[in-house]
C-alpha cells in the first residue's frame, strides 16, 4: 500500500470509528487495528490523535458540502434548490451507517477546548449557514436573509438529532415543512409585491 493511500485508510477508518463511537471512546489502538497499518506509520502521518480528528472532520467537512452542493445545482427554482437541501438530509437520515452530525459531536466533546477540532467544526456550520444564505437571495428580503439561514441550520439540527433518536422517516420532511412557512412568512404577498412595483414605475414615471 502507497504512503498516501495508507494515510487515506487511516482517515477512512477512524471516520467510520469516531462516527459510530464518538472521538474519546475510539482509541489509537483500535484504529491501527482496523486500518492494518503499523503504529509508526498512524504516528508519522498524525502526530496526535487530535491531528487525525482534525483531519476527519476537515474531509468530512468538503465531502459533504460538495455532495450537497451537486444535488442542489441540480434543481431549477430556487423554492426547489431549498427543498433540495432537505432532501440531502433525508437521504443522509436514511442510509445506512448514519450515527448523527460529526461535527455537533466534535463541539459536544471538545467544547471546554479552544483548538483546532472545534475550529473546524465551528467553520462548518458557518459555511452551512453561508451557503443556504446564497439560495435564499431570490426568495426573502435581504435584510432577512441571515437570520433565516441560521433558522434552518438550526431546524436541520434539530431534524438531525431527532433522526438520530429514530424519527429517520419523518425529521427531515417536517423540517422542510417548518423552513417553508419561516420563508413564506417573509415574502411579500403577490398583491402587495404588484402595488409595490406599480408605485415604483409611477415614482420613476414622475421623477
Amino acid at each position: 500500500m502507497q504512503k498516501n493511500a495508507k494515510r487515506q485508510s487511516i482517515v477512512e477508518t477512524a471516520t467510520q470509528l469516531f462516527a459510530q463511537h464518538g472521538y474519546h471512546a475510539v482509541g489509537t489502538d483500535r484504529i491501527i487495528d482496523e486500518s492494518g497499518v503499523a503504529k509508526m506509520t498512524l504516528f508519522r502521518n498524525f502526530p496526535t490523535k487530535n491531528d487525525l480528528i482534525s483531519e476527519v472532520l476537515s474531509q468530512r467537512a468538503q465531502s459533504a458540502l460538495s455532495s450537497l452542493a451537486s444535488m442542489v445545482a441540480s434543481k431549477r427554482t430556487a423554492l426547489e434548490r431549498i427543498e433540495a437541501v432537505f432532501e440531502w438530509h433525508e437521504q443522509w437520515f436514511t442510509s445506512r451507517d448514519f450515527s448523527g452530525c460529526m461535527f455537533t459531536g466534535a463541539l459536544a466533546e471538545f467544547q471546554s477546548e479552544s483548538s483546532e477540532i472545534t475550529r473546524i467544526a465551528t467553520v462548518q456550520k458557518a459555511n452551512l449557514r453561508l451557503f443556504i444564505q446564497n439560495l435564499l437571495l431570490d426568495l426573502v428580503p435581504a435584510p432577512s436573509i441571515a437570520l433565516l439561514a441560521r433558522q434552518i441550520v438550526m431546524l436541520l439540527d434539530g431534524a438531525t438529532m431527532s433522526a438520530v433518536a429514530g424519527d429517520h422517516e419523518n425529521a427531515a420532511h417536517e423540517a422542510h415543512a417548518a423552513a417553508m412557512s419561516l420563508i413564506l412568512s417573509l415574502q411579500a404577498p403577490p398583491a402587495a409585491a404588484a402595488k409595490a412595483s406599480r408605485a415604483s414605475s409611477e415614482q420613476k414615471k414622475t421623477s
